[in-house]
C-alpha cells in the first residue's frame, strides 16, 4: 500500500473545483499515467469508486493517519458490492482542495502496479480534502451476492462466479461469526473457471467469504467479501466487538484462527510452543518500543537471529500484523498472499504468538507477531526418530483418506544405508551403493512395479512435509532410514531422513 500525507503550504485562493470535477480529473490522470508508460489503463470500476469515497471520508474524519488496514479496506469494498481482496491503496490528505488535486496529479508512481480496475474517491470536510485511489488486479468476477440477509436465523444462498486465468480449481471458504472456517462444496465447475457453491449461513452475525484459486505460485485468494445474517452490521463492529484485550486472550484467539484455517485446508494443526511465544512477544515489544514495523530489525537482525541458538537451523517463518486489534491484524495476515503461504505451509508444526497493545494518538493499536517452525525449540531429543517419522507419514495418509503403508524391513535397510551415505558425503542425493536406488528396490522386492524416494534434512522427524510419493495411492510399501549428524551445508544435529516407497502388485 502507498500512503501520503500532503501538508503543503496554503496556496493562493482560487475557485474550488467540485468533488465530482476532482474525481473526473483524477480518473483521467490515472488513465494517462498508465498509457504514458505503454501499459493498458485499468478500467474505472463503480464498486471500487464507492469504496474509495468512503475511505476518503474516513481519512478526514477517523483516527487513521496512513493507509487503511486490510479489514477496513475489505469492509469498504465489500459494502460497496465488490470483492477485490487486496487492492493497492494511495491516500492523499491536503488542507485545500487545490492542494489535494495538484498533489494527486503530480503522482506518477502508481503506474507500475498490476491493475485491471481502479476506483478513485474524493471527500471534503470544510476545506480539508482527501483523495483515495484503489488499484485492483481482479482475479475473479462474481455474480451479485447480498451483503446483508435480514431476518430469520438461517439463510441459504448460491454464490457463482468465474476465475480469471491463469487461476483455476476454485475453492470457497466461509469464516463463521465464531471464527471457525468451513470449506464449502462446489456444486458446479465449468471448463473456464466457472463455479457455483451453496452457502449455508446458520447463525446471525458477520461471515467472511473467500474464493481461492490455484496457479503456478500455489493457492491465491481471488475474491473476498463480508456478508451479514440478521441485523445490519455496523462499520467496524466485527473487529471491535470480538477483539481480545489481554495477551492470553489474544494468543488463544489467534491460535484458534490459525488452526481453524488449517483444518479447513486439511492441514495438520499447529501446536503452541512456549519458546516461540517468547520470541514473538519480544519482537512485538521491540517494534513498539523502537518505533519500527518490519521483519528486519534496525540492527539488521532477522528471525534466524531471534530464535534460540540451538534452533538456528530450524525451518521457520514469521508473519507481522498491525491494526486496531489482534484479530483485525490477523485478518490482514490471512488475506495477504505472502503471509498466507506461511499460515498454510504443510511443513510447519509449531507456532508462537506475541501481541503488544498500545495507544497511538489516542487510538488503540495492536502489533502482532506470529512465528512458525517445523520443529519445537522447546522439545527434548527425539526418543525414536524412525518411529516418529513413520507416525508422521501415517498421519498424512490418514488425513488424505489413503490406505495405510506397510512397513518393509528390506526398504528400511536400503533407506538407512541411503541416509548414512548421504550424511557422510554431505549430499542428500548420494546413492547408498553402486547400483541406482530403484534397481536395488526391485532386487529386494521383485514384485514391485514402481519405486520412489524422498529425502529430507530436518531438525525434527515429526516435521516431514507431504510429498507426491506419499500422496500416491498406488504406493503400498515404505521404508524409512534416519541418521542424525552435523553438516556444513545444513547445520548441526539435523536428521537426515530417507523414505523409500514401492508399489507392490
Amino acid at each position: 500500500m502507498i500512503a501520503l500525507l500532503a501538508l503543503g503550504a496554503f496556496l493562493a485562493a482560487a475557485p474550488s473545483a467540485s468533488v465530482g470535477d476532482m474525481e473526473a480529473e483524477g480518473a483521467r490522470h490515472v488513465v494517462r499515467e498508465f498509457e504514458r508508460v505503454g501499459r493498458r489503463a485499468p478500467a474505472q470500476d463503480a464498486t471500487l469508486g464507492a469504496a474509495a469515497r468512503r475511505l476518503a471520508l474516513e481519512a478526514l474524519t477517523g483516527d487513521t493517519t496512513g493507509a487503511p488496514d486490510l479489514f477496513s479496506l475489505t469492509e469498504a469494498v465489500s459494502d460497496a458490492g465488490g470483492a477485490d481482496p487486496t487492492p493497492r491503496t494511495l491516500v492523499i490528505r491536503a488542507w485545500t482542495p487545490r492542494n489535494g488535486l495538484e498533489t494527486f496529479l503530480a503522482r506518477s508512481d502508481f503506474n507500475t502496479e498490476r491493475a485491471s480496475h481502479f476506483g478513485l474517491g474524493v471527500a471534503r470536510v470544510g476545506e480539508r480534502t482527501a483523495f483515495v485511489l484503489l488499484l485492483s488486479d481482479r482475479k475473479a468476477e462474481l455474480q451479485p451476492f447480498p451483503r446483508n440477509l435480514a431476518g430469520g436465523e438461517r439463510a441459504s444462498r448460491t454464490l457463482c462466479g468465474t476465475l480469471v486465468a491463469p487461476l483455476r480449481n476454485p475453492d470457497v471458504y466461509v469464516t463463521r461469526p465464531d471464527g471457525d472456517v468451513d470449506r464449502v462444496s462446489i456444486t458446479r465447475r465449468g471448463p473456464n473457471g466457472e463455479f457455483c457453491a451453496r452457502l449455508e449461513l446458520a447463525t446471525p452475525g458477520s461471515y467472511t467469504v473467500e474464493v481461492v484459486g490455484k496457479a503456478g505460485a500455489g493457492p491465491e485468494v481471488a475474491a473476498l467479501f463480508l456478508t451479514q445474517l440478521g441485523a445490519p452490521r455496523q462499520r467496524g463492529a466485527r473487529a471491535e466487538d470480538t477483539e481480545p484485550t489481554t495477551l492470553n486472550e489474544a494468543r488463544a484467539a489467534v491460535y484458534e484462527r490459525i488452526n481453524s484455517l488449517r483444518r479447513a485446508h486439511r492441514l495438520p494443526e499447529l501446536a503452541p510452543d512456549p519458546v516461540l511465544d517468547r520470541v514473538a512477544q519480544a519482537y512485538s515489544d521491540r517494534m513498539a518500543s523502537e518505533g519500527f514495523f518490519a521483519h528486519v530489525a534496525p540492527d539488521g537482525s532477522t528471525l534466524t537471529q531471534r530464535l534460540p541458538d540451538d534452533a538456528r537451523y530450524v525451518r521457520a517463518g514469521e508473519n507481522l500484523g498491525l491494526a486496531s486489534g489482534p484479530l483485525a491484524a490477523h485478518f490482514g495476515i490471512e488475506h495477504s498472499p505472502g503471509h498466507r503461504r506461511n499460515l498454510l505451509d504443510s511443513g510447519f508444526r509449531f507456532m508462537g504468538v506475541g501481541v503488544t497493545f498500545r495507544k497511538v494518538d489516542g487510538r488503540e493499536e495492536a502489533i502482532l507477531t506470529e512465528v512458525y517452525t517445523a520443529a519445537s525449540p522447546a522439545a527434548q531429543n527425539i526418543g525414536d526418530p524412525q518411529q516418529e517419522a513413520y507416525d508422521t507419514l501415517a498421519r498424512w495418509r490418514t488425513s488424505r483418506k489413503l490406505p495405510p503403508l506397510e512397513r518393509s524391513q528390506a526398504l528400511d535397510a536400503l533407506a538407512q544405508a541411503h541416509a548414512r551415505r548421504a550424511l557422510e558425503l554431505d549430499q542428500p542425493s548420494a546413492q547408498p551403493g553402486g547400483a541406482p536406488l530403484h534397481e536395488r528396490v526391485f532386487q529386494v522386492l521383485p514384485d514391485a512395479g514402481t519405486a520412489a524416494v524422498d529425502f529430507f534434512v530436518v531438525s525434527d522427524p515429526t516435521a516431514l512435509p507431504e510429498s507426491r510419493s506419499l500422496a500416491d495411492a498406488t504406493n503400498n510399501r515404505v521404508g524409512v532410514g534416519v541418521v542424525r549428524g552435523d553438516s556444513r551445508r545444513f547445520g548441526v544435529k539435523q536428521y537426515w531422513v530417507a523414505v523409500i516407497y514401492a508399489a507392490v502388485r
